[in-house]
């Protein structure tokens, strides 16, 4: 009986400082500012220096929701000073053509005819890897601007998209023909959570607890950690550690979260 209470007395410490920590911006910082060389995160850096070796009119990284694909993909653009361009919902060949403009540092037009003309001299001028962020929003003729780019060009068009999408890309045999590779990126495993943080202070099993709850989705750990953090950081002074917090004080933290990737 004194260890129930004693467990309903850490549960509702915990409520509290969720309370309390819920309520600060920090929180809902972004948690993928980091980038951390998971396997896959390493075998897709592999697959893009092979794409920037090889000079592949176009490739392909594929993966759900928050694995680290885009993380991963601007850790790499950062280091080879990449172009970098997110698609947006209705993204037209000209705004393609604008936000390469802006990559490029090159005067923007309004005029499509001579924003493409500026664009492709440029590229070829000097051919480079291109980066396309949520590439499941290129329509056809976006998808036949990249592909004259590419072709005349030189450069390669990284496309990155999420799973339920690849083949809506891959449907068109003359996109299809010009992907010199697909790297794939998926959730992490159990051994590879508990050995990124070996060294943070929780039980093995507590580990084991966040891997289950976030599916192994990276984006979901880390936030799910830092949560953890700012609760034990919290409640220090009142007895919790990171040593005593178990799987059900992991499962209290991730009831007040979205995690996408596992069960709650």
């Amino acid at each position: 009986m004194g260890r129930k209470a004693n467990g309903d007395q850490t549960l509702a410490l915990i409520d509290e400082a969720l309370g309390i920590v819920m309520g600060e911006a920090e929180l809902w910082k972004d948690p993928r500012d980091g980038f951390i060389p998971t396997e896959g995160a390493k075998a897709l850096l592999g697959h893009l220096h092979l794409v920037a070796q090889e000079g592949f009119p176009l490739a392909l990284v594929v993966g759900p929701a928050g694995v680290g694909k885009t993380l991963t993909c601007r850790y790499w653009a950062r280091e080879h000073e990449a172009p970098w361009v997110r698609a947006q919902p209705s993204y037209s060949p000209a705004a393609l053509l604008e936000d390469l403009a802006v990559e490029l540092r090159i005067t923007r037009t309004k005029t499509f005819r001579v924003l493409l003309s500026m664009v492709r001299d440029a590229l070829l001028m000097s051919p480079r890897v291109i980066f396309v962020d949520e590439a499941q929003l290129l329509d056809r003729p976006t998808l036949e601007t990249v592909k004259y780019l590419a072709d005349e060009t030189g450069s390669s068009f990284v496309l990155i998209t999420s799973e339920e999408f690849e083949g809506q890309i891959r449907r068109h045999r003359d996109i299809e023909s010009r992907i010199g590779t697909v790297a794939r990126i998926g959730p992490i495993s159990l051994q590879e959570t508990q050995a990124i943080y070996e060294n943070s202070g929780y039980s093995q099993e507590t580990l084991a607890e966040v891997h289950t709850l976030t599916g192994g989705i990276l984006r979901d750990i880390v936030r799910l950690m830092r949560q953890m953090d700012r609760v034990v950081q919290w409640s220090s002074e009142r007895g919790l550690t990171k040593a005593a917090f178990t799987p059900a004080h992991v499962r209290r933290v991730a009831s007040r979260l979205n995690l996408a990737g596992g069960g709650r």
